[in-house]
């Protein structure tokens, strides 16, 4: 007798999963058998009706910020700020409503912001009646610190660094990577120490919570510290949440592993460290003459046709050099000689390394280096985000893995856009990967993306970005491939294999939709681990 039927559903089933009616049977914890309409169902003790339902293989994250997402979660949303009057007549607000403390506001991006110029720290000094203020980028590689953060976090010992923007020799308030990193990982620590035990596990439970709620199972994130790994190793324990986790440095969530104290406890996956190439908005990307061309012209038609200037002055911001021809954009946090040496310190000690690379210069250099270290199995490229076809046929010739997150598609296709990343070079070109026979995994970079694995396929497939348009609708992947990179081939990202999707005898982990995942409109009905149902919307 088997413990479940689901009878008259759309099933995603096999090791490259297709939808086909059919019904699905589990007993024991595992899938006992699939079958197709024709198929008489076998008995089971609980029979769910699953007209109009979809049954797919749960979803594998392996790259989202569960410890920040937590800790995000009671911290002020930022997101729907618009302008520079606008955050400080936020922060003023909540300086009135909340006597102590650190204002912390997440998801701030003043680079959507029509005209973007975000406060300084003087302004957050005085806006807040002397707070300690953090504003902090949904990028999770940049915020901005009101003058009472910057003495509370001693930002000053940095000013030489190139982490700090500074103004006539005074610190702005802008701080960025590992400055950012550090300066983020007090303020939790804080945060951490003010809520106090139980809460914590509250929030972290809430958290896990979510994730099984969008049908995830299995999760990995890139950047836990080892003050925060113990309350990482609580939440394994008690949720059903598979969780696995990536060592990062000292200095925080956003910097290398390899210079602080080294964990002792993965989680659900192996060893993994982190190593950050470049950064967020100041990613490594190295263009030829032609390209570099195209991309000042289209800013200068872009601020005549706005009538706004700042499309130029951000371009004339930017710091690029001129080497072999290519004009190389300053993002860079590694000279290749030290990457390859942290690459191969770290690989005698962990089983996988994940590779922080943005722009196609840090993509480029990783791949080089990872050769140098000997090291192509175990690793998984992160974001892969800009790159051109030099870049793609290196990483299918090494079988490197690579980590993408469509969900950002939206938000960032618009930038890609206007930096007419269209031909050579382009903005996640998962079309391309894929067709190079790249080992594609699809993520979230939760919560700096959307956490939604519906959601974030859709983008894969439709690349529909902000005001309807679609870019480069030739890098869209089929529905078929979205679903693979999001469910079977994730568990690649955390373990470097893929895990077994809908298939007679396999650990019957699946979720069950209210519809078609690709129609809008559908969510997620319920998450099973091992036949178990642990997440039932409503």
């Amino acid at each position: 007798m088997n413990d479940l039927l689901i009878t008259d559903a759309t099933v995603w089933a096999g090791t490259r999963p297709r939808p086909e009616k059919g019904w699905v049977a589990i007993a024991n914890g595992r899938f006992s058998a699939i079958g197709g309409p024709s198929e008489a169902p076998p008995p089971a003790q609980v029979r769910i009706d699953g007209t109009g339902k979809t049954v797919m293989p749960s979803f594998v994250d392996c790259h989202s910020h569960v410890s920040a997402g937590a800790i995000a979660s009671i911290c002020r949303n930022g997101s729907a700020l618009t302008s520079r009057q606008d955050a400080l007549q936020a922060v003023e607000r909540a300086a009135r409503a909340d006597d102590g403390g650190w204002l912390v506001f997440f998801y701030v991006d003043w680079n959507g912001w029509d005209i973007p110029v975000p406060p300084t720290a003087q302004e957050l000094e005085d806006a807040s009646g002397g707070r300690k203020v953090f504003l902090v980028c949904a990028s999770l590689h940049r915020g901005i610190l009101s003058e009472s953060g910057l003495e509370a976090l001693n930002v000053s010992k940095y000013r030489d660094s190139g982490f700090v923007d500074k103004r006539r020799g005074a610190l702005t308030g802008i701080v960025w990577e590992e400055v950012f990193s550090a300066c983020l990982k007090q303020v939790f620590d804080a945060l951490v120490a003010a809520l106090g035990q139980d809460d914590l596990k509250a929030i972290m439970a809430a958290e896990a919570n979510r994730h099984l709620a969008c049908g995830i199972t299995d999760v990995h994130d890139p950047g836990v510290t080892y003050d925060m790994c113990r309350h990482m190793v609580t939440l394994n324990e008690e949720s059903p949440l598979r969780l696995s986790w990536s060592e990062v440095g000292a200095k925080g969530a956003i910097s290398s592993a390899g210079d602080g104290q080294p964990l002792d406890n993965f989680g659900d996956g192996p060893s993994s460290a982190k190593v950050f190439t470049d950064g967020a908005h100041r990613c490594a990307i190295c263009v030829d003459a032609a390209q570099a061309i195209i991309m000042t012209l289209g800013a200068i038609g872009d601020a005549i046709k706005g009538f706004n200037l700042y499309p130029v002055r951000q371009l004339l911001e930017e710091e690029f050099a001129f080497r072999g021809g290519h004009f190389h954009r300053q993002g860079a946090l590694f000279e290749p000689d030290q990457l390859t040496g942290t690459l191969d310190k770290l690989s005698g000690s962990h089983d996988r390394i994940k590779i922080h690379a943005l722009g196609n210069h840090a993509v480029d250099m990783a791949c080089d280096c990872v050769v140098e270290s000997g090291i192509t199995t175990r690793v998984c490229i992160e974001h892969a985000t800009v790159l051109d076809d030099r870049n793609i046929d290196k990483l299918a010739r090494l079988g490197v893995q690579v980590s993408a997150q469509p969900g950002f598609l939206p938000d960032y296709g618009p930038l890609f856009d206007r930096m007419r990343l269209k031909g050579r070079y382009r903005g996640l070109p998962l079309r391309s990967l894929l067709d190079a026979d790249v080992d594609l995994i699809m993520s979230s970079d939760y919560p700096c993306g959307p956490l939604d694995p519906l959601h974030n396929m859709r983008c894969a497939v439709e690349r529909t970005i902000k005001g309807g348009a679609v870019y480069l609708e030739r890098e869209a992947v089929s529905q078929e491939e979205a679903v693979y990179a999001y469910t079977i081939a994730g568990a690649k990202g955390i373990s470097g294999s893929a895990k077994a999707g809908i298939e007679a005898s396999q650990p019957a982990d699946f979720v069950i939709l209210n519809g078609d995942p690709f129609v809008h409109a559908t969510t997620v009905e319920s998450t099973w681990i091992g036949g178990n149902k642990v997440y039932q919307n409503g």
